[in-house]
Protein backbone atom coordinates (compact mmCIF):
# COMPACT_ATOMS: atom_id res chain seq x y z
CA UNK A 1 0.00 0.00 0.00
CA UNK A 2 1.62 3.40 -1.21
CA UNK A 3 2.28 5.76 1.75
CA UNK A 4 -0.10 8.66 2.36
CA UNK A 5 0.82 12.28 2.22
CA UNK A 6 -0.92 15.25 4.19
CA UNK A 7 -2.08 17.86 2.79
CA UNK A 8 -4.24 21.07 3.90
CA UNK A 9 -7.24 21.84 2.33
CA UNK A 10 -7.32 25.59 0.70
CA UNK A 11 -10.83 24.62 -0.62
CA UNK A 12 -13.76 22.54 0.12
CA UNK A 13 -13.48 19.45 -1.62
CA UNK A 14 -16.76 17.10 -1.88
CA UNK A 15 -16.63 13.83 0.56
CA UNK A 16 -12.69 14.48 1.42
CA UNK A 17 -13.19 17.53 4.08
CA UNK A 18 -13.69 21.45 4.55
CA UNK A 19 -11.54 23.98 3.61
CA UNK A 20 -8.51 24.41 6.50
CA UNK A 21 -8.88 20.81 7.19
CA UNK A 22 -5.95 18.76 7.11
CA UNK A 23 -6.27 15.35 5.53
CA UNK A 24 -4.16 12.16 4.54
CA UNK A 25 -4.80 11.32 0.62
CA UNK A 26 -2.45 9.23 -1.92
CA UNK A 27 0.54 11.27 -3.25
CA UNK A 28 -0.84 10.63 -6.52
CA UNK A 29 -3.81 12.26 -5.99
CA UNK A 30 -2.33 15.10 -4.58
CA UNK A 31 0.19 15.88 -7.67
CA UNK A 32 -2.49 14.60 -10.18
CA UNK A 33 -5.46 16.42 -8.80
CA UNK A 34 -5.57 18.23 -5.97
CA UNK A 35 -2.34 20.88 -5.95
CA UNK A 36 -3.12 22.01 -9.98
CA UNK A 37 -6.54 23.01 -9.07
CA UNK A 38 -5.32 24.51 -6.39
CA UNK A 39 -7.48 22.68 -3.76
CA UNK A 40 -4.93 21.58 -1.50
CA UNK A 41 -1.02 22.72 -0.65
CA UNK A 42 1.55 20.65 1.45
CA UNK A 43 0.88 20.03 5.13
CA UNK A 44 4.22 22.50 5.71
CA UNK A 45 4.91 24.66 8.53
CA UNK A 46 4.41 27.53 6.21
CA UNK A 47 0.63 26.13 5.49
CA UNK A 48 -0.16 25.02 8.91
CA UNK A 49 -0.12 28.60 10.18
CA UNK A 50 -2.50 29.58 7.99
CA UNK A 51 -4.96 27.28 8.74
CA UNK A 52 -6.58 29.30 11.04
CA UNK A 53 -7.89 32.01 8.91
CA UNK A 54 -8.53 28.87 6.35
CA UNK A 55 -11.16 27.81 8.65
CA UNK A 56 -13.02 31.12 9.63
CA UNK A 57 -13.09 31.41 5.92
CA UNK A 58 -14.46 27.83 5.42
CA UNK A 59 -17.04 28.47 7.91
CA UNK A 60 -18.23 31.53 6.18
CA UNK A 61 -18.72 29.59 3.01
CA UNK A 62 -20.26 26.89 4.36
CA UNK A 63 -23.08 29.24 5.87
CA UNK A 64 -23.24 30.21 2.72
CA UNK A 65 -23.64 27.52 0.31
CA UNK A 66 -26.15 26.31 2.75
CA UNK A 67 -28.34 29.06 2.26
CA UNK A 68 -28.21 29.19 -1.16
CA UNK A 69 -28.74 25.53 -1.11
CA UNK A 70 -32.01 25.67 0.97
CA UNK A 71 -32.84 28.40 -1.84
CA UNK A 72 -32.16 25.69 -4.61
CA UNK A 73 -34.21 23.01 -3.13
CA UNK A 74 -37.21 25.48 -3.42
CA UNK A 75 -36.98 24.55 -7.10
CA UNK A 76 -35.67 21.33 -7.60
CA UNK A 77 -37.48 19.39 -4.75
CA UNK A 78 -39.86 17.34 -6.42
CA UNK A 79 -39.03 18.23 -9.61
CA UNK A 80 -39.83 15.81 -12.50
CA UNK A 81 -37.03 15.30 -15.42
CA UNK A 82 -36.78 13.12 -18.14
CA UNK A 83 -34.05 11.09 -19.89
CA UNK A 84 -34.51 9.56 -23.50
CA UNK A 85 -33.33 6.05 -23.94
CA UNK A 86 -33.15 3.39 -26.75
CA UNK A 87 -35.10 0.22 -25.27
CA UNK A 88 -34.19 -3.04 -26.63
CA UNK A 89 -37.29 -4.85 -25.40
CA UNK A 90 -40.50 -3.85 -23.69
CA UNK A 91 -39.40 -1.72 -21.16
CA UNK A 92 -35.96 -3.22 -21.09
CA UNK A 93 -33.23 -0.32 -22.37
CA UNK A 94 -29.90 -0.91 -24.51
CA UNK A 95 -27.68 0.48 -21.93
CA UNK A 96 -28.40 2.13 -18.18
CA UNK A 97 -28.82 5.36 -17.00
CA UNK A 98 -27.19 6.46 -13.89
CA UNK A 99 -26.28 9.86 -12.29
CA UNK A 100 -24.01 11.31 -15.19
CA UNK A 101 -27.16 11.36 -17.52
CA UNK A 102 -29.23 12.78 -14.44
CA UNK A 103 -26.72 15.54 -14.06
CA UNK A 104 -26.77 16.42 -17.95
CA UNK A 105 -30.86 16.24 -17.38
CA UNK A 106 -30.24 18.95 -14.55
CA UNK A 107 -27.84 20.93 -16.09
CA UNK A 108 -30.36 21.58 -19.12
CA UNK A 109 -32.76 23.03 -16.60
CA UNK A 110 -29.97 25.45 -15.25
CA UNK A 111 -28.93 23.23 -12.06
CA UNK A 112 -26.08 22.82 -11.97
CA UNK A 113 -24.89 19.74 -9.63
CA UNK A 114 -21.68 17.38 -9.27
CA UNK A 115 -22.01 13.83 -10.10
CA UNK A 116 -21.31 12.67 -6.51
CA UNK A 117 -24.43 15.06 -5.09
CA UNK A 118 -26.25 12.45 -6.94
CA UNK A 119 -27.15 9.22 -4.68
CA UNK A 120 -28.08 6.57 -7.39
CA UNK A 121 -27.67 3.24 -5.75
CA UNK A 122 -28.15 1.24 -8.72
CA UNK A 123 -28.14 2.65 -12.35
CA UNK A 124 -31.85 2.04 -14.12
CA UNK A 125 -32.38 -0.63 -16.65
CA UNK A 126 -35.77 -0.33 -17.41
CA UNK A 127 -38.34 2.23 -18.55
CA UNK A 128 -40.20 3.67 -15.91
CA UNK A 129 -40.10 5.96 -12.82
CA UNK A 130 -37.92 6.90 -10.16
CA UNK A 131 -37.30 8.76 -7.14
CA UNK A 132 -33.62 10.02 -6.36
CA UNK A 133 -31.97 11.68 -3.87
CA UNK A 134 -30.09 14.59 -4.76
CA UNK A 135 -27.61 16.29 -2.11
CA UNK A 136 -27.29 20.19 -2.92
CA UNK A 137 -25.72 20.80 0.79
CA UNK A 138 -24.78 18.10 3.72
CA UNK A 139 -27.40 19.52 5.12
CA UNK A 140 -29.86 20.14 2.66
CA UNK A 141 -31.51 17.12 0.49
CA UNK A 142 -34.02 17.39 -2.38
CA UNK A 143 -35.77 14.58 -4.07
CA UNK A 144 -36.36 14.77 -7.63
CA UNK A 145 -38.66 12.40 -9.76
CA UNK A 146 -36.65 10.75 -13.13
CA UNK A 147 -38.87 9.31 -16.09
CA UNK A 148 -36.53 6.96 -18.27
CA UNK A 149 -38.71 7.46 -21.44
CA UNK A 150 -38.39 5.88 -25.05
CA UNK A 151 -36.68 7.64 -27.46
CA UNK A 152 -38.11 6.42 -30.39
CA UNK A 153 -40.87 9.32 -31.00
CA UNK A 154 -43.00 6.83 -32.32
CA UNK A 155 -42.81 4.56 -29.38
CA UNK A 156 -46.02 5.46 -26.94
CA UNK A 157 -45.72 7.18 -24.07
CA UNK A 158 -45.08 5.88 -21.08
CA UNK A 159 -47.98 5.55 -19.14
CA UNK A 160 -49.43 3.81 -21.93
CA UNK A 161 -46.12 1.55 -22.39
CA UNK A 162 -46.20 0.54 -18.49
CA UNK A 163 -50.02 0.28 -18.46
CA UNK A 164 -49.86 -2.62 -21.21
CA UNK A 165 -46.79 -4.44 -19.73
CA UNK A 166 -49.06 -4.49 -16.20
CA UNK A 167 -51.79 -5.88 -18.21
CA UNK A 168 -49.44 -8.08 -20.21
CA UNK A 169 -47.93 -9.35 -16.53
CA UNK A 170 -51.67 -9.78 -15.62
CA UNK A 171 -52.41 -11.84 -18.23
CA UNK A 172 -49.84 -14.11 -17.90
CA UNK A 173 -50.04 -14.70 -14.06
CA UNK A 174 -53.48 -15.49 -14.81
CA UNK A 175 -52.82 -18.02 -17.39
CA UNK A 176 -50.12 -19.70 -15.64
CA UNK A 177 -52.87 -19.70 -12.85
CA UNK A 178 -55.21 -21.37 -14.90
CA UNK A 179 -53.05 -23.94 -15.81
CA UNK A 180 -51.71 -24.89 -12.57
CA UNK A 181 -55.14 -25.37 -11.58
CA UNK A 182 -56.03 -27.71 -14.84
CA UNK A 183 -53.41 -29.51 -13.88
CA UNK A 184 -54.83 -30.03 -10.23
CA UNK A 185 -58.11 -30.90 -11.27
CA UNK A 186 -57.11 -33.26 -14.09
CA UNK A 187 -54.85 -35.18 -11.21
CA UNK A 188 -58.36 -35.30 -9.08
CA UNK A 189 -59.93 -36.49 -11.80
CA UNK A 190 -57.35 -39.29 -12.50
CA UNK A 191 -57.33 -40.18 -9.09
CA UNK A 192 -61.00 -40.64 -8.99
CA UNK A 193 -60.90 -42.63 -11.92
CA UNK A 194 -58.02 -45.01 -10.06
CA UNK A 195 -60.20 -45.65 -7.62
CA UNK A 196 -63.17 -46.76 -9.87
CA UNK A 197 -60.99 -48.87 -11.45
CA UNK A 198 -59.80 -50.68 -8.10
CA UNK A 199 -63.48 -51.70 -6.87
CA UNK A 200 -63.88 -55.62 -7.65
CA UNK A 201 -66.12 -56.02 -10.96
CA UNK A 202 -68.90 -58.85 -10.53
CA UNK A 203 -67.05 -61.36 -12.67
CA UNK A 204 -64.44 -60.65 -10.23
CA UNK A 205 -66.51 -61.17 -7.33
CA UNK A 206 -67.49 -64.35 -8.72
CA UNK A 207 -64.42 -65.53 -8.85
CA UNK A 208 -63.50 -64.86 -5.35
CA UNK A 209 -66.46 -66.85 -4.06
CA UNK A 210 -65.98 -69.98 -6.18
CA UNK A 211 -63.94 -72.52 -4.41
CA UNK A 212 -60.37 -73.34 -5.14
CA UNK A 213 -59.41 -76.99 -6.23
CA UNK A 214 -57.58 -78.78 -3.44
CA UNK A 215 -55.04 -79.62 -3.84
CA UNK A 216 -53.73 -83.87 -3.81
CA UNK A 217 -53.49 -84.84 0.02
CA UNK A 218 -50.79 -87.08 1.40
CA UNK A 219 -53.62 -90.18 0.98
CA UNK A 220 -54.40 -89.67 -2.57
CA UNK A 221 -50.06 -89.51 -3.12
CA UNK A 222 -50.12 -92.64 -1.55
CA UNK A 223 -52.25 -94.18 -3.68
CA UNK A 224 -51.29 -93.18 -6.56
CA UNK A 225 -47.78 -94.62 -5.29
CA UNK A 226 -49.39 -98.15 -4.57
CA UNK A 227 -51.04 -98.33 -8.02
CA UNK A 228 -47.44 -97.46 -9.68
CA UNK A 229 -45.97 -100.00 -7.46
CA UNK A 230 -48.52 -102.75 -8.40
CA UNK A 231 -48.18 -101.72 -11.98
CA UNK A 232 -44.11 -102.42 -11.67
CA UNK A 233 -44.92 -105.79 -10.44
CA UNK A 234 -46.89 -106.73 -12.40
CA UNK A 235 -44.83 -105.68 -15.74
CA UNK A 236 -41.66 -107.54 -14.06
CA UNK A 237 -43.76 -110.70 -13.44
CA UNK A 238 -44.87 -110.60 -17.17
CA UNK A 239 -41.32 -110.12 -18.22
CA UNK A 240 -40.07 -112.92 -15.94
CA UNK A 241 -42.57 -115.52 -17.37
CA UNK A 242 -43.97 -116.51 -13.91
CA UNK A 243 -47.19 -116.31 -13.23
CA UNK A 244 -48.31 -113.66 -10.82
CA UNK A 245 -51.12 -114.21 -7.62
CA UNK A 246 -54.04 -113.59 -9.94
CA UNK A 247 -52.90 -116.04 -12.86
CA UNK A 248 -52.49 -118.72 -10.15
CA UNK A 249 -56.22 -118.22 -9.11
CA UNK A 250 -57.44 -118.38 -12.08
CA UNK A 251 -55.54 -122.23 -12.54
CA UNK A 252 -56.59 -123.12 -9.42
CA UNK A 253 -60.36 -122.05 -10.52
CA UNK A 254 -60.12 -123.98 -13.24
CA UNK A 255 -58.90 -127.10 -11.99
CA UNK A 256 -62.00 -127.27 -9.32
CA UNK A 257 -64.72 -126.52 -11.62
CA UNK A 258 -63.16 -129.84 -13.82
CA UNK A 259 -63.27 -132.15 -11.14
CA UNK A 260 -66.55 -131.06 -10.68
CA UNK A 261 -67.65 -132.38 -14.02
CA UNK A 262 -66.04 -135.26 -13.47
CA UNK A 263 -67.50 -135.97 -10.19
CA UNK A 264 -71.08 -135.61 -11.77
CA UNK A 265 -70.12 -137.24 -15.04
Amino acid sequence: MAKRTEVLLVQDVLKLGNMGDIVRVPPGYARNYLYPYAMAKPASGAAVRQIESLRQKAAKNEAERETKANQQKKTVDGMTIQIAARVAHETELFGSVGAKEIVAALAAKGIKVDPKQVHVHDKFRRLGRYAVEVRLHKNVPATINVEVVNSDPNAPSLDETLAQVAKDREAKAAAAKAKSEGKGEAGAEAAAEGGDAKQPEAGDAKKADEPKAEKPGKKDKADKGDKADKAEKSDKAEKSGKPGKSDKNDKANGDKAKNQKKAKG
